[in-house]
C-alpha cells in the first residue's frame, strides 16, 4: 500500500488542505516539520481515519476532530488516495456532525458516510461502495490490518522503542503483550489462581464440615478421636456400631417376649369383658321381648287402620277428578252464554259499519285526486332544488374568482421584488471580478510576504547561530585561558621536578666524590662552603622520578598542542563570525528594502490597509476579502435561491391564470344552466313549492290513514264474530267430551265403594283421608315396633349359646395386669427405639462423613494441581519463565530475527541481538532480556551500554523488525510508506548523524520514509520537506521544500 494524495476538509487545524506524497517520489525520504501543536501527526490520523474510520491514536472520536474554524455550512471530511497491487483506491469518510440548514434557519444533523472508489491500472473507475460495512470488510480484506496494527506497522514512536531495548522483562512483556495479544495467558493464570482459591475454600468447608460431624458422631466410650486419622476414625465409628447392633437385637428379644405376656393379658381381658357385656344383654333382651308380646293386639288394630286410610287415600284421587269434570261444566256454560252476548254485540257493529260504505267511496276519491296534484308537484321540485343550487354555486364561483384576482395580485408583486432583489444580487456579483483579481493579488502578496518570512527566519537562524559562534568562542577563550594557567602550572611543576632531579644527582654524585678529584658539576678539587652530605637516594626513586618528569614533559607537549588546536578553532570561528555578521547585515537591509517593497504593494493594491506592520495588515486584508466572499457566497446562495424559486412563481402565476380562466368558464355554464332551469319554473312559486308538496304529502296519508283504519275496523268485526262462534262451537264439543268422562269416573268409584263396607259414602272419604298426620304417626309405630322385634329375636338367637350360670374372671385384676404390661412393653420400644435412632444417626453421619472425605480427597488432588499448573504458568520454576514470557520469547526471537538483517546492514556486520538465555535474579529480570553482540569486542552486552547514535540505530532496526512481524502476521500485506515520529531531540550531534544515515541506508530500499519532527538539523539535511505552517489564528497551511 503507497500513498498517493491525502485532502483534509475542516479536519483538526487544517480547513482545506491536500498533502501530495505523488510530489515526495524524487527521493523518498521526506521530513514532516512545524511547530509544536501544527498538525504534524494529524496528517497520520487524517490516513488512518480515512481508512478505518478513526483516529490513530484514539485520543480524539472522528467527531471531535472537525476543525474550530469551519463554518455551520461547511462539511468534515478526509480523501485519501492509495496505490495497491496495481490498482489505484480513493476512499472518503465524513463524520457525524451537526450543520446549517441548506434552506431557512436552524441545524442540521447529518450522519456520517463513506465512499470507496476502485480504478484499474489505466485510472478507469471499476467500482464504487458506499455502504460502511462493505467499505469497512472491503479495506479489512484488502489490507488485513485493523487501525491499531495499521499504526503500529507505519507510525514508528521512535522514543518507545528505545527505552523498549532497555527495559526489564516485566516492562517488555506488557509492550509485547498489547502488540501480539497474549492477553489470554495473564487472564488464564488469573482464572487459575482464583479458582485455587475457591478449590481451597471449598476444601476449608469441607474439613470443618468433618471436623463438625466428629463432634456429633454419639460414642459409648469418651475417648478423644481428635488426633486419629480419617481412615481410622471411620474404622473405629464403624466397629462401634457393630457392638451397638448386638446391643439393639437383645433390647428387640426383650420387647418381643413382654409384647407376646401383653398379648396373652390382652386376649383373657378382651374375652372376660365380652362374655360379662353379652351376659347383660341376653338378660335384658329376654326382658323386652315380654314387653313386645304384650302389645301385638295393639299393633294389629293399628295395622287395619292403617289399611283403611290408604283404600280411602287412593280413591280420593278419582272422587277429586269427578268434581273437576263437574265444575269444569259450570265453568264452560257461563262461557258459553258470555260468548253469545258478545256476538249480538259485534253483529250489530259489522251491520252498522256496512251502512257506511259510501262515504268510504268518496273517501278514496278524494284520496286519488289529491295524490294527483302531488305528483305534479313532485316532479318539479327537483329542478327547483336544481335552480337553487345553481345560484348557490355561481355565487361561490364569483367568490372564488375574486378570490384568484387577490392571488394573483399578491404573486405578482413577489415576482416583483424578487427581480427587483436578483437586480441587486447580480450588481453585487459584478464585484466578483475585482474581489478574485484582489485575491489573486492577496495571494502574490502572501506568497511574497512568506518568503519574506522566510528570510527573517533565516536571518534570525543565522543570528542563533552567530550567537552560538560568540558562545563557542567564548568558550574556547575560555579553554585557551584554562590552557594556558594549566601550562603554567604544570610548567613550574616541571621545574620543581628538574631542580628535584638534579638534587637528587648532586646528592649522588657528592656521595661519590673522592678527595682531590675535580667536581663534574663546577671543576673544582675543594669545596669550602660544602652542604651537609645527604643520603644516598635510591635507584627505584631516581627512575620514578624520572617517569614523572617525562608524564610531566608530554602532558606540557599535550598542552601546547591543545592551545594550538584552540587558537585555530578561535581563528576558524572569528572569520565565520565575521563572514556571518557581514551576511546578517546585508539580509537586514535586504529584508528591510523588501519589507518596504511589499508596504508600498499593499497600499497600492489596498489603500484601506494599515502598513504599520505586515503581518496585521496581511490579516486585516484577509478578513476583509473573507468577508468579501462571504458576502458574494451569499449572493450566489440568494441568486441560486430566486433562480429556485422564480420558476416556481412564474409556475404559481400561470396556474392561478388557468384557473381564474376554467372558473369564468364555470360562471358561464352556471347562468345557461341556471337560466334553463328557470323557464321551466316560470308559473310556479319556488318558494311555496317544496310547502305545497309536503301539505299534499300529509293531507293524503292523513286521508289514507282514515280510510286505512275504517277497512281494518270491518275486517276486525268480521274477523272477531267468525272466533266467537269457532268458540261456541270448541265449548258444546268440550262439554260431550266431559260428560262422558264424569260418567267412567262415577262407575268405578261405585265398583270400589262395593269391595268395602267401612264407607258409606264419597264424602266420608274424603274427610278421612285429612287424618294425615295421624296416619303417619301409626306408621312409624308398626314400623318401628317390627324393626325392634326382628332386631331382639335376631340377637337372642346369637346370644342362645351363652349360659346364665357361667362364674366370669374380675375384670377390674385383669386391667391392672394388662396396664402394667403396656407400660414395660412402652418403655422397652423406647430403649430400643433410642438405640436405634442412635445407631441410625451415628451410620448417617458415618456415610456424610465417608462421602464428605471423599470428595475432600478428590478436591485436594484437584487443588494439588491446580497448584502446580498455576506455578508452572505463572514462571515458579527453575527457569524462573511464565507460560506467556515463553510465547513472548518466540514471538521476540522472531523480530531479532528480522531485526538482525537490518542491524547488521546498518552497522556494518558489528552489532548483533540476542536474547539473553542467563536466569536473573528475580523473575522480572528474566526471559525478555535483550543483549547486544559486538563483533569487534567479541562479546555480548547490555542493549543499555550503546551510545546514543547505536541505540537510535537499534531501536530503529527493532521498530523496522516489529512491524514487518506483525505485518506478516496479518497476511503479508506490503505497506511501502513509514513515518517516524519525533524521537530525534534527544540526540547529539554524532548521534543524530548516525541516525540519518541509517535513514538514508533504509531509504535506498525504495520504501517512503517520512520524518516527523521540528529538530533544526534535520531541516539541513533531509531535502524534501513537508512544512506545516501555523497562521495567528491557529489554522494550518501545508507547504512544499523540494530542495
Amino acid at each position: 500500500m503507497k500513498p498517493k494524495k491525502l485532502t483534509l476538509k475542516n479536519f483538526g487545524p487544517f480547513i482545506d488542505e491536500t498533502i501530495d506524497f505523488s510530489k515526495l517520489t524524487d527521493a523518498p525520504l521526506f521530513l514532516i516539520t512545524g511547530k509544536t501543536g501544527a498538525g504534524k501527526t494529524t496528517i497520520f490520523d487524517g490516513m488512518t481515519y480515512a481508512l478505518f474510520g478513526e483516529t490513530s491514536g484514539k485520543i480524539r472520536s472522528a467527531k471531535e476532530m472537525r476543525s474550530l474554524f469551519a463554518t455551520p455550512e461547511e462539511e468534515t471530511s478526509v480523501l485519501f488516495s492509495f496505490e495497491h497491487q496495481q490498482m489505484s483506491y480513493e476512499i472518503e469518510r465524513k463524520p457525524e456532525q451537526v450543520l446549517a440548514k441548506r434552506k431557512g434557519n436552524g441545524n442540521r444533523k447529518q450522519a456520517a458516510k463513506v465512499s470507496l472508489t476502485i480504478f484499474d491500472a489505466k485510472g478507469k473507475e471499476v467500482k464504487q461502495y458506499t455502504k460502511r460495512s462493505e467499505v469497512d470488510q472491503l479495506i479489512k480484506e484488502l489490507l488485513n490490518l485493523d487501525a491499531k496494527q495499521f499504526s503500529q506497522i507505519v507510525l514508528l514512536p521512535q522514543g518507545e522503542f528505545r527505552n523498549f531495548l532497555i527495559s526489564s522483562s516485566s516492562e517488555k512483556e506488557g509492550v509485547l503483550r498489547n502488540l501480539f495479544g497474549s492477553q489470554f495467558f495473564q487472564q488464564f493464570n488469573e482464572q487459575l489462581k482464583e479458582k485455587a482459591k475457591l478449590q481451597q475454600q471449598k476444601l476449608d468447608h469441607l474439613e470443618q464440615e468433618l471436623t463438625l460431624l466428629r463432634k456429633c458422631f454419639v460414642r459409648m466410650n469418651e475417648e478423644p478421636t481428635e488426633n486419629v486419622s480419617y481412615e481410622e476414625t471411620i474404622a473405629l465409628w464403624q466397629h462401634e456400631q457393630t457392638a451397638l447392633e448386638e446391643i439393639i437385637l437383645a433390647e428387640k428379644a426383650k420387647l418381643l417376649k413382654l409384647q407376646e405376656q401383653q398379648k396373652q393379658i390382652e386376649n383373657d381381658y378382651y374375652r372376660s369383658e365380652s362374655l360379662n357385656k353379652s351376659y347383660k344383654e341376653k338378660t335384658r333382651l329376654i326382658q323386652r321381648k315380654k314387653e313386645l308380646d304384650e302389645k301385638v293386639t295393639a299393633i294389629a288394630e293399628k295395622r287395619q287402620w292403617i289399611k283403611q286410610y290408604e283404600f280411602a287415600q287412593k280413591l280420593q284421587d278419582t272422587i277429586a277428578r269427578s268434581h273437576e269434570y263437574v265444575s269444569d261444566q259450570l265453568e264452560m256454560a257461563t262461557k258459553e252464554r258470555a260468548y253469545f252476548e258478545q256476538l249480538t254485540h259485534k253483529e250489530q257493529l259489522y251491520k252498522k259499519w256496512l251502512e257506511q260504505e259510501e262515504e268510504r267511496m268518496a273517501l278514496q276519491k278524494e284520496i286519488d285526486g289529491l295524490s294527483k296534484d302531488f305528483q305534479e308537484k313532485k316532479i318539479l321540485l327537483p329542478i327547483a332544488d336544481q335552480w337553487q343550487q345553481k345560484q348557490v354555486d355561481l355565487k361561490e364561483l364569483q367568490e372564488e374568482e375574486q378570490a384568484l384576482q387577490e392571488k394573483k395580485r399578491v404573486i405578482s408583486q413577489e415576482e416583483a421584488q424578487i427581480l427587483l432583489e436578483q437586480q441587486k444580487i447580480q450588481e453585487q456579483l459584478a464585484e466578483q471580478e475585482e474581489l478574485q483579481e484582489n485575491r489573486l493579488h492577496y495571494e502574490k502578496l502572501r506568497q511574497e510576504h512568506e518568503k519574506h518570512q522566510e528570510m527573517i527566519e533565516q536571518w534570525n537562524e543565522k543570528k542563533e547561530q552567530i550567537e552560538s559562534y560568540r558562545v563557542q568562542l567564548n568558550e574556547i577563550k575560555s579553554q585557551y585561558e584554562a590552557n594556558q594557567e594549566y601550562l603554567s602550572q604544570q610548567t613550574e611543576l616541571l621545574d620543581r621536578l628538574k631542580s628535584q632531579w638534579a638534587s637528587q644527582q648532586i646528592a649522588r654524585l657528592q656521595l661519590l666524590l673522592l678527595p682531590g678529584q675535580p667536581c663534574p658539576v663546577c671543576g673544582a678539587t675543594e669545596h669550602p662552603n660544602q652542604q651537609d652530605r645527604h643520603e644516598l637516594p635510591e635507584k627505584e626513586e631516581i627512575a620514578a622520578l624520572e617517569q614523572k618528569l617525562a608524564q610531566t614533559e608530554s602532558v606540557i607537549d599535550q598542552i601546547h598542542q591543545e592551545i594550538g588546536r584552540n587558537e585555530a578553532d578561535r581563528t576558524k570561528i572569528s572569520e565565520q563570525l565575521t563572514k556571518l555578521t557581514e551576511w546578517c547585515s546585508a539580509k537586514r537591509e535586504e529584508i528591510a528594502k523588501n519589507e518596504e517593497i511589499l508596504k508600498t504593494k499593499i497600499k497600492k493594491t489596498f489603500i484601506f490597509a494599515k502598513v504599520s506592520d505586515l503581518v496585521v495588515s496581511l490579516k486585516e486584508i484577509d478578513r476583509d476579502l473573507t468577508a468579501q466572499i462571504s458576502v458574494i457566497a451569499q449572493a450566489k446562495k440568494a441568486q441560486q435561491e430566486i433562480l429556485e424559486k422564480l420558476p416556481e412563481i412564474t409556475d404559481r402565476l400561470k396556474e392561478i391564470e388557468q384557473y381564474i380562466d376554467q372558473n369564468k368558464e364555470k360562471i358561464q355554464q352556471t347562468q345557461g344552466e341556471s337560466a334553463s332551469l328557470a323557464k321551466q319554473l316560470e308559473k310556479i312559486d319556488t318558494h311555496t313549492l317544496s310547502a305545497d308538496v309536503k301539505y299534499l304529502e300529509e293531507q293524503i296519508a292523513s286521508k289514507t290513514q282514515r280510510l286505512s283504519k275504517e277497512m281494518e275496523q270491518g275486517l276486525s268485526y268480521s274477523q272477531e264474530i267468525n272466533l266467537l262462534k269457532t268458540q261456541i262451537d270448541t265449548i258444546h264439543e268440550q262439554q260431550k267430551k266431559n260428560d262422558q268422562k264424569l260418567e267412567s269416573i262415577q262407575e268405578k268409584i261405585s265398583e270400589k265403594m262395593k269391595e268395602q263396607d267401612y264407607f258409606k259414602e264419597t264424602e266420608e272419604i274424603l274427610s278421612f283421608v285429612q287424618q294425615e298426620e295421624v296416619y303417619n304417626e301409626a306408621v312409624q309405630v308398626t314400623n318401628a315396633y317390627e324393626e325392634e322385634r326382628l332386631i331382639v329375636e335376631d340377637r337372642l338367637a346369637q346370644l342362645a349359646t351363652i349360659s346364665l350360670e357361667e362364674e366370669l374372671q374380675d375384670l377390674n385384676d385383669l386391667k391392672e395386669q394388662l396396664e402394667r404390661i403396656k407400660e414395660e412393653v412402652t418403655k422397652q420400644q423406647e430403649s430400643c427405639y433410642r438405640w436405634q435412632e442412635q445407631k441410625n444417626q451415628n451410620q448417617q453421619i458415618i456415610e456424610e462423613f465417608s462421602s464428605i472425605y471423599q470428595t475432600s480427597q478428590k478436591q485436594l488432588d484437584e487443588l494439588i494441581e491446580l497448584q502446580q499448573l498455576a506455578q508452572t504458568i505463572n514462571g515458579e520454576n527453575p527457569r524462573k519463565t511464565s507460560l506467556e514470557r515463553y510465547v513472548l520469547q518466540v514471538y521476540l526471537q522472531e523480530v531479532l530475527q528480522v531485526a538482525n538483517s537490518q542491524l547488521q546492514r546498518l552497522t556494518k556486520n558489528r552489532y548483533q541481538f540476542e536474547l539473553a538465555e542467563e536466569v536473573g535474579s528475580y523473575r522480572g529480570k528474566t526471559g525478555l532480556e535483550i543483549n547486544i553482540y559486538d563483533d569487534e569486542a567479541g562479546m555480548s552486552r547490555g542493549a543499555h551500554t550503546l551510545s546514543g547514535g547505536e541505540s537510535f540505530i537499534a531501536a530503529l532496526s527493532l521498530a523496522l523488525a516489529l512491524a514487518e512481524v506483525i505485518q506478516a502476521q496479518t497476511g503479508g500485506v506490503t505497506i511501502e510508506a513509514l513515518f517516524i515520529d519525533e524521537g530525534f531531540g534527544s540526540l547529539d550531534e554524532e548521534a543524530l548523524e548516525m541516525a540519518i544515515e541509517a535513514l538514508e541506508t533504509i531509504e535506498s530500499e525504495g520504501r517512503m520514509i517520512g520524518i516527523i519532527s521540528h529538530v533544526r538539523e534535520l531541516k539541513e539535511r533531509v531535502v524534501q520537506q513537508i512544512r506545516i505552517s501555523t497562521e495567528g489564528s491557529g489554522q494550518s497551511k501545508v507547504r512544499y521544500h523540494l530542495g
